[in-house]
């Protein structure tokens, strides 16, 4: 069985689609969605409240009741990467062990966290909580992940910059155990220099009244611009490749995209998942169908076939020292339009510099 782990968009018509998949595709099941509020939100997450669904207390509360009625769980997402030092302090613990009592008095027994020392003050509260530690944690090894496991976590989401080190994954998974998870459309650039520090950044977005920055969105844009090879490493998991996680046991599959519930298909996403196949453009899988910006580039999935298969069958296979291998630009140059790729990709470098506040801001001051 595959049990996934998707965003929740809130809606009860969308967790009776879930249910209608996991009857069709019954190897595979919904396990849980996951979500926070945004109205009165007290504690950041991995996303920035201004691009989520607009959720009080109420609302959720009325969801996690509709999931349960139908077997599906409901996951708190409480991975922020900083709360500016407020959990050391006695009015912070009041406040995050109050939410506790709120979340869990509505029925909430699952959460995802990303701090270490909120995953010790949730273990030390009076609820058994089932904690998740989010990729955030950035588990890359066997010693991280039995790290997390003996403060206290029942599953741990893998850093997607090991997706395809799959040496890495079995020895994870031999010192965590069955509770492994992988997340599958991946976006994010590998070896992101601006990952953490984007991490930080969205975590004080997200429980703020205030729009998020484009810095570090917009600079990922212009990353995967340089380069279509980008668009390989991205570390993302085709349905049809589903099959290798689970054949070294990990059967726990995550669908990123909160920020895609409202102008996406996250069943769509799912029902690919679930059926290991799907016929068009990956890059708008990956988003969940979700528009996010105007430049467009076509990438057939079913002409990926077989690109994993050396990271499956060599040990070590990718050495992360791209300009030595060159083995993504090489599989995808006779798989895709490059003249039109080119173009495109010309289009955003011109565009994303005119419009980058920071850099407006910086030198609007120097010629003050």
């Amino acid at each position: 069985m595959r049990y996934y782990n998707v965003p929740a968009d809130f809606k009860s018509e969308t967790l009776e689609r879930y249910c209608e998949l996991s009857n069709t595709y019954p190897e595979n099941k919904v396990m849980e969605t996951y979500g926070q509020i945004t109205v009165g939100n007290i504690v950041g997450s991995g996303r920035a409240g201004d691009l989520l669904p607009e959720v009080d207390m109420n609302k959720l509360s009325k969801y996690v009741n509709d999931s349960k009625q139908k077997g599906i769980d409901f996951n708190y997402t409480l991975n922020a990467t900083c709360l500016s030092n407020r959990e050391f302090t006695t009015k912070g613990i009041k406040e995050l062990t109050d939410f506790l009592d709120t979340i869990y008095e509505i029925g909430i027994n699952k959460l995802t966290i990303a701090m270490p020392s909120l995953i010790e003050l949730v273990n030390l509260s009076k609820y058994q909580f089932e904690i998740k530690a989010s990729t955030l944690c950035q588990v890359i090894n066997a010693n991280k992940a039995s790290s997390f496991k003996k403060l206290g976590v029942d599953r741990v989401v893998v850093d997607e910059s090991i997706n395809r080190d799959f040496n890495t994954l079995r020895n994870i998974i031999g010192a965590f155990g069955s509770g492994v998870e992988v997340i599958v459309n991946v976006i994010c650039n590998k070896n992101c220099i601006y990952r953490m520090f984007h991490q930080n950044q969205v975590s004080h977005d997200s429980s703020m009244e205030k729009k998020s920055t484009t810095y570090y969105s917009h600079r990922c844009i212009m990353k995967r611009v340089e380069d279509v090879g980008n668009l390989m490493r991205m570390n993302w998991i085709r349905p049809e490749d589903i099959k290798y996680y689970s054949e070294i046991g990990i059967n726990n599959f995550k669908i990123q995209g909160r920020q895609a519930v409202i102008t996406g298909d996250i069943v769509k996403t799912v029902e690919s998942y679930f059926r290991q196949s799907f016929d068009g453009n990956l890059m708008e899988l990956l988003d969940s169908f979700s528009p996010t910006n105007n430049f467009k580039i076509y990438m057939d999935n079913k002409k990926l076939d077989g690109f994993i298969k050396p990271f499956v069958e060599k040990d070590n296979f990718c050495k992360n020292n791209c300009d030595n291998c060159n083995y993504c630009n090489k599989f995808i140059e006779d798989k895709i339009d490059y003249q039109k790729v080119s173009e495109v990709f010309q289009l955003a470098r011109e565009f994303y510099p005119k419009f980058d506040d920071f850099i407006n801001m910086v030198v609007e001051h120097n010629y003050e």
